[in-house]
């Protein structure tokens, strides 16, 4: 919708691109102590917010025609800080017994979670498939679908614990699903590169 994102990139250009990005972080940090502090429904808010923001610095660089790779190194950085504050807000919740232990399937969701852009991003660096845009190793899962999974998780807790540990199992099965895919991408898309 490029009318949209203009109309995004405009409206939000009295901020730089890196600084939406960087406030972006210390919203959803204002968003874990809102769920810190025993109250999930405002930091689901908050965390939606935050998430709004990362959305807008694209936009803006776009608009001002000051998108640069440092900006794009920012932005994914924030957005691991951003993604592991919500696992973090996960283990303060109370869950039912799960079928592992609630401290290893958050574990294991926040490895897997991180692991898909390191993965594009390592085999960008190491020359086994040149994918600086994300465009060739695509994947099941990018930021948006699990984020509206973790915000989900944190705004029904305190209503279903049971419904917020099966949001939370969702998000972990659709992670791994997207780590093996990743893997498997870079393995198939290598043979159109040089491996020498």
């Amino acid at each position: 919708m490029p009318r949209l994102e203009k109309w995004v990139g405009w409206s939000f250009a009295f901020l730089s691109p890196n600084t939406w990005t960087t406030l972006s972080l210390f919203v959803a940090f204002a968003a874990y102590i809102a769920v810190l502090y025993d109250r999930p429904f405002l930091g689901a808010i908050i965390f939606a917010v935050s998430a709004l923001m990362d959305l807008i610095d694209g936009k803006v660089a776009r608009y001002k025609g000051t998108a640069t790779r440092l900006g794009a190194f920012w932005d994914g950085t924030i957005d691991r800080f951003v993604d592991a504050l919500m696992i973090l807000c996960l283990f303060s919740l109370e869950f039912p017994p799960a079928i592992l232990p609630v401290g290893i399937l958050l574990f294991l969701l926040l490895f897997f979670t991180l692991l898909p852009p390191f993965i594009v991003a390592y085999a960008n660096h190491r020359g086994a498939v040149p994918d600086p845009t994300e465009k060739v190793i695509w994947r099941f899962a990018f930021r948006i679908e699990y984020i509206v999974l973790f915000i989900a998780a944190i705004l029904i807790n305190g209503w279903s614990p049971h419904w917020s540990l099966y949001l939370v199992y969702a998000a972990l099965v659709l992670m791994v699903a997207t780590v093996i895919q990743s893997i498997i991408l870079v393995f198939v898309k290598s043979g159109n590169y040089p491996q020498q």
